[in-house]
């Protein structure tokens, strides 16, 4: 059984680690370089979905009206050279020793995104660590210029994904650093307090607006089913996005 796709994998952007990073013109720029749809296609199984925000399609406040970072590695240099950064260098963080469902091979996805920012003219200096060996501790410690991370979603609502990641603006993104860090995290909580679902829904979709247009303080890169192995005499299995499948509903059939 395939479960429905719950989760995002995203690029993070360290802010006020690597000064290139604060300008929107090297981040839009990473972004570009990025290409998302080859690695979904040719790394994770089928299903898997080019994320255009940072969380599916089946949660409130979506929306594909958003600014978009098609693979374009022209406008990347073109951004960059725009910026001064033509000589960009980045620490480009990787876990060892882990697989997440949205991330079952951490290394290849390393691997394909070194590649395309190499291929704009950036260079990388990989860092791997074991992913509780110093790996989560120094991303959320600021120590990783680019770095790979994700989430699965507890439950369905938009604060569980970008209220997790933004809120606080002390958090592994580093907002806080940025002049609008503050103002993120302000509409997050008040989208998060409006009792009625249509005007909550909108509030949600601006802030996913300014976050991939504005702000894009990472690049979301992709959404992926996980799936259940069970023996082919098992029936009445219902997949779960949140991996908490109701095994009362299970039986054997010999």
């Amino acid at each position: 059984e395939v479960r429905p796709a719950f989760n995002v994998m995203y690029l993070g952007m360290t802010q006020g680690t690597n000064p290139a990073l604060a300008d929107l013109k090297v981040r839009q720029a990473i972004a570009y370089a990025l290409n998302r749809e080859q690695f979904v296609q040719s790394q994770l199984p089928d299903g898997a979905k080019v994320a255009d925000i940072f969380y599916p399609d089946t949660v409130d406040g979506w929306t594909d009206d958003v600014t978009k970072y098609p693979y374009d590695p022209e406008k990347a240099k073109q951004l960059l050279a725009e910026a001064g950064q033509s000589n960009l260098t980045v620490n480009f963080w990787w876990p060892t020793e882990v697989s997440r469902p949205y991330m079952p091979d951490p290394k290849s996805v390393f691997t394909a995104f070194k590649a395309d920012l190499e291929a704009v003219g950036i260079t990388v200096n990989e860092i791997s660590k074991p992913w509780n060996g110093g790996y989560l501790d120094g991303v959320e410690a600021h120590d990783a210029d680019l770095f790979l991370l994700g989430w699965t979603g507890d439950y369905n609502t938009p604060d569980n994904f970008i209220g997790t990641f933004f809120t606080r603006t002390d958090n592994r993104f580093n907002t806080g650093t940025q002049p609008w860090g503050a103002t993120l995290s302000e509409a997050l909580k008040q989208a998060d307090a409006i009792p009625d679902p249509d005007q909550r829904n909108a509030a949600y979709v601006k802030i996913n607006q300014d976050l991939m247009g504005t702000y894009l303080p990472a690049v979301p890169i992709s959404h992926s089913p996980p799936a259940i192995v069970v023996a082919g005499d098992v029936e009445g299995l219902v997949a779960s996005p949140l991996t908490d499948e109701r095994f009362s509903t299970v039986y054997k059939t010999s």
